[in-house]
């Protein structure tokens, strides 16, 4: 019996459905409040549901979704913000469908159909056992350190450690980590280890339709104005979802040196110092990751430019002076001084690991537990190394932001709400609140309580 792509795949041919521009709205307006509330819901029809009462429930789940993408199609940062949310929802969604076929046939529709296989199908191909060749009839999590004996695994392990084949060529990055194996042009991955690279696809091919929408917004003014109400809307939780605002909306004191206090740094930035101080440079992305930091925490431009310039090999044989004429118009840039006056912010979590600087998605994780091990050098060896066993294991599943939370909370001992890190000032904010919000607030009481005395 055959699967056909799951309805809840929103790059999926919709079919004939036609709706009213009332119920658009409505049905835009709950995608939105449920992205809002960082909701995840898949959508799978119960038995008892009728025929009729599904496609409505369909139509909701296209509509919106339409509607969104065609309200975001003219402004590059909403439809930078729309694919995020949701690249978030199909990756829980593809992870966490109840059939595997399903699965199967996204990754076809996503990569070609000729490009992906079942581990069966490449066996039936190739008249071969994979699992005897490589050697894969147990599981990497039976085997691995992390393991408990008796331990039973959730459902969800279970689906991460499924293998697949897919055309080495569609999944380069996937295939330089070495977490493929290759065979006759396949790469033999298991899902935990493909996952990221599944979302990043289907986040470009929506992308990509999403600047198709454009075309048509463009040719039909009543068309744009149909969609400005909901455009406007998203405009607004976009807008309340970003890091806006200067130095003190941060919550950091006033006049407090917060780029001299590297120790409240997410370990990204602290990693591109480090990597900066060392080699003299970085790439273009890790120079906009850290300068955009720099200035949410307080830098002015001047002092970002001396920065630059004390640790680049730029400034060989240059004055400060030529420096600045050299460089001076990107760090301007920054800050909204020069080009468009766009008053930029960091990116998020999500865009560093997709295209930035992530130290827990680029970073090697032997090279991670050294360096968890020397920073953490004075604290109880048991508990670090049982926080760097946890860290590891998320890593492994690719739950970046997650491993990050983790470690926060090995530093600080403060838990994370929502057990993830999502940007890099918050991690900041609350290593600040941790680190020297409660020293400012008990100096100052002991200076009122001093003051009292005297009087």
């Amino acid at each position: 019996m055959s699967v056909e792509l799951p309805d809840w795949y929103v790059l999926k041919d919709p079919g004939n459905i036609s709706l009213d521009v009332a119920s658009w709205y409505k049905f835009a307006e709950k995608r939105l409040e449920r992205f809002l509330a960082e909701d995840e819901w898949i959508i799978n029809k119960p038995s008892w549901m009728s025929d009729d009462d599904w496609f409505s429930t369909i139509s909701e789940e296209i509509g919106g979704h339409l509607l969104l993408r065609l309200a975001v199609s003219t402004d590059p940062r909403l439809s930078s913000w729309l694919v995020e949310v949701e690249g978030d929802l199909f990756e829980f969604r593809f992870i966490n469908s109840a059939k595997s076929g399903e699965r199967i046939q996204v990754l076809k529709d996503l990569y070609g159909k000729e490009n992906v296989k079942t581990t069966e199908e490449i066996n039936e191909l190739f008249k071969i056992n994979l699992n005897r060749k490589f050697n894969l009839a147990d599981s990497i999590y039976r085997s691995s350190k992390y393991a408990k004996p008796k331990q039973k695994y959730s459902s969800r392990v279970k689906v991460l450690d499924t293998r697949l084949a897919v055309r080495f060529h569609k999944i380069p990055k996937v295939v330089g980590a070495k977490k493929a194996l290759l065979y006759q042009g396949w790469g033999i991955v298991r899902l935990a280890d493909i996952r990221l690279a599944v979302k990043r696809e289907f986040e470009k091919q929506l992308k990509d339709v999403i600047e198709k929408s454009k075309v048509l917004i463009e040719k039909d003014e009543e068309l744009e104005q149909t969609v400005k109400p909901i455009k406007d809307r998203i405009s607004k939780i976009a807008k309340s979802t970003r890091y806006l605002g200067d130095f003190k909306n941060l919550g950091f004191a006033e006049g407090d040196a917060i780029h001299t206090k590297p120790d409240i740094f997410p370990p990204c930035i602290q990693e591109l110092v480090t990597t900066l101080k060392a080699k003299g440079h970085l790439s273009h992305v890790e120079n906009w990751q850290l300068g955009t930091f720099l200035k949410r925490i307080g830098m002015s431009v001047d002092d970002q430019l001396r920065f630059w310039y004390s640790n680049s090999i730029d400034n060989v044989g240059m004055s400060y002076d030529e420096f600045v004429q050299r460089v001076g118009y990107q760090i301007n840039h920054i800050y909204g001084k020069t080009g468009g006056g766009v008053d930029y912010d960091p990116p998020s979590c999500k865009t560093c690991i997709n295209g930035y600087y992530c130290y827990w998605a680029h970073k090697k994780i032997e090279e991670i537990n050294e360096d968890t091990r020397v920073k953490m050098s004075k604290r109880n060896r048991e508990v670090v190394e049982k926080a760097i066993e946890e860290i590891s294991r998320l890593i492994i599943n690719q739950r970046y932001q997650s491993a990050c939370a983790r470690y926060f909370t090995l530093l600080t001992g403060w838990k994370v709400r929502g057990f993830q890190i999502n940007h890099m000032l918050k991690y900041s904010q609350d290593a600040y609140k941790r680190f020297y919000k409660k020293k400012e607030t008990t100096t100052s009481n002991s200076k009122t309580s001093d003051n009292q005395k005297k009087d």
